[in-house]
């Protein structure tokens, strides 16, 4: 009895006793002070709102940055020549004038010719680039193909580029033929003569890569009218 009468005793001397006086303990060394005091910089384990889960979203929310992966960018694009249009008609207006047998096909024979020559010539030193804004008529010079301005287009006017949000539709001709003649675009760039700008139409001879073309037309989102 005497023994728990002196442990309530003192511990209701200790409850009494100021914070100083009863809790005071022996000094702290250098370096437990540093690690106290860097406990005090962390803070408390838990938010001032109380959230016993602020210490999880803290570990998900300081600062960091996620990286966000690139889109990788469409690489510009030089459509290979074809000389298929021209070996065509070559074939076509050679066979007219050494098989025929009155002047009128030998004439028709000859314009073949002729016609194929121009295409040869302009399959030779016009190309077809798509870059990451438009796709424009390029003129190719020397042996390493460099590339120049072609100027203004002769037809139309303006400068031979159309960039792709411009397009209405694209088509070849005749269509679904293993041998296009003709590659077809409308785009609402060019200003007309009248002011208005509804849509110019614009023909080519098939000198290019037409499956390299519509690829293309494809990917850089090119509007086309479905049949």
């Amino acid at each position: 009895m005497v023994s728990l009468r002196l442990l309530l005793s003192s511990s209701l001397a200790l409850l009494q006793a100021t914070p100083s006086s009863a809790f005071a303990t022996a000094p702290l060394s250098s370096s437990r002070v540093g690690s106290v005091e860097r406990r005090q910089e962390v803070g408390p384990l838990f938010a001032e709102d109380n959230n016993p889960f602020g210490f999880v979203q803290g570990l998900f929310s300081g600062g960091t940055t996620v990286a966000q992966p690139k889109t990788p960018a469409i690489p510009d694009c030089v459509v290979d020549s074809d000389y298929t249009l021209a070996a065509v008609f070559a074939s076509i207006g050679l066979s007219s004038v050494f098989l025929g047998h009155d002047i009128f096909t030998s004439v028709f024979g000859g314009l073949f010719v002729l016609l194929a020559t121009l295409f040869a010539v302009q399959a030779s030193r016009i190309r077809f680039v798509f870059d990451g804004e438009a796709f424009e008529l390029k003129n190719a010079s020397g042996d390493n193909e460099q590339l120049s301005d072609s100027g203004e287009n002769i037809v139309v006017g303006g400068a031979n580029r159309w960039k792709y949000d411009s397009f209405v539709n694209y088509e070849f001709f005749p269509k679904g033929s293993p041998v296009p003649i003709l590659v077809y675009f409308k785009e609402t760039q060019t200003v007309k003569e009248d002011g208005s700008n509804d849509g110019q139409i614009h023909f080519f001879p098939a000198i290019a890569n037409c499956k390299q073309l519509e690829e293309q037309f494809a990917l850089r989102g090119c509007a086309k009218i479905r049949d």
